[in-house]
């Protein structure tokens, strides 16, 4: 295995194995709620916390990201999901858990917007590729994450689950501390490059893929964690269940739709993989905006799930357009408007749903899916070519 690739190989590995351990908080949350007296408001603050320490990392993570050795970042993303992940284990009060889950929130940013970058700077030819191989990681890891807390939790308790995070975090610090101060493997965006300052068109082509993320992550957090399991609850009359499988189909729908999102970017283009992603969202949306089935719910979830591909296709965009030394920048405001989203959606989703019904609160993802489809329609350009 060559050096570069070696580079790569550990960097997704980390990857895997960081997100699996920032994300094994979920199905935990009931025991931890009663274990630290925590109402169901606490219980969603925490999740606000944790979105917070990722909105404040995402910048300093993105420029970063241009001048360190990706071995010391995820170095560096270990490191800090450990001790998010021992101190949310031991923690007496809720306090300490509201502290640790922010310190998880950032270490989970940094491990992302370290490999996104490290990702997207592959050669032109096989970028897409390579952003595809990134999104498998991170779902797979995102996939398995409560599979494991949850069995561990039942076998043992919550706090032991968690130190498990705690203890895989560790170890791979190990194997980064070796890569440490290996230079990037690719001479990725040069900092000696002319900082040339961009044009109108780019800048308004910048905007629309800035707010890609956005629409990615509040459809997800907004529809799919929030609206659709109370409809099919309430509405619909589903089981837990059925609500889980239904996730869960959504969730294989996103992997494949990454994998042939990355084939069709480097042997199509880039802008034949974004347009009928969001396509795919913004129909998703409506036909769960209108739907009053069970088969039209779960076709709306396959077909958000299948457009996922918005964070993907948006951060080879931006790599194809920082040859000259500007994507750790950029990334990090790509990914703040995702977690503003993020952070946002989901309450104001909850609260329209309380006050007006499902199609209002599905009417602000509409709108804002609509927006960027039509901006990435006329103002995005076509980048695999571009020089």
């Amino acid at each position: 295995m060559t050096s570069e690739r070696r580079v790569t190989f550990a960097v997704g590995a980390s990857l895997f194995a960081i997100t699996v351990a920032a994300f094994l908080r979920p199905p935990l949350l009931p025991d931890i709620g009663r274990d630290l007296s925590l109402s169901s408001l606490g219980l969603g603050v925490l999740g606000s916390v944790f979105a917070l320490g990722r909105l404040a990392a995402d910048i300093p993570a993105g420029r970063l990201s241009d001048s360190r050795p990706p071995g010391v970042m995820m170095m560096a993303s270990a490191a800090l999901v450990a001790l998010g992940s021992l101190a949310l284990a031991l923690a007496p009060t809720s306090t300490v858990a509201f502290g640790a889950v922010f310190v998880l929130g950032v270490g989970s940013a940094w491990t992302l917007t370290t490999a996104q970058a490290h990702f997207a700077t592959a050669p032109k030819e096989r970028r897409g590729a390579a952003m595809s191989t990134f999104a498998a990681s991170l779902l797979t890891a995102q996939a398995i994450a409560p599979v494991i807390s949850g069995a561990i939790g039942a076998a043992f308790d919550w706090r032991v689950a968690i130190g498990v995070g705690a203890v895989i975090c560790a170890i791979v610090i190990v194997p980064m501390a070796r890569l440490g101060a290996t230079p990037p493997p690719r001479e990725r965006m040069r900092l000696e490059a002319l900082q040339e300052s961009d044009g109108r068109d780019t800048k308004i082509a910048l905007a629309f893929i800035y707010l890609l993320p956005a629409v990615q992550f509040a459809i997800g957090a907004a529809m799919i964690q929030t609206i659709v399991p109370i409809v099919a609850d309430e509405e619909l009359g589903l089981s837990v269940g059925i609500i889980g499988a239904a996730l869960g189909v959504g969730g294989v729908a996103r992997l494949f739709g990454a994998i042939g999102a990355g084939r069709v970017m480097d042997r199509i283009g880039r802008r034949a993989a974004l347009i009928p992603g969001l396509a795919l969202q913004l129909a998703g949306v409506v036909t769960f905006a209108l739907s009053g089935s069970v088969i039209s719910l779960w076709i709306a979830v396959v077909l958000v799930s299948l457009g996922s591909v918005s964070v993907n296709v948006g951060t080879t965009l931006l790599a194809d357009l920082s040859e000259g030394g500007r994507l750790g920048p950029r990334l990090g405001a790509f990914r703040f408007t995702g977690d503003a989203a993020f952070l946002i959606a989901p309450a104001l989703a909850g609260w329209l749903l309380g006050i007006q019904g499902r199609m209002a609160a599905t009417l602000p993802l509409v709108a804002l899916t609509a927006a960027v489809l039509i901006g990435c329609v006329i103002w995005v350009p076509e980048t695999r070519h571009a020089g």
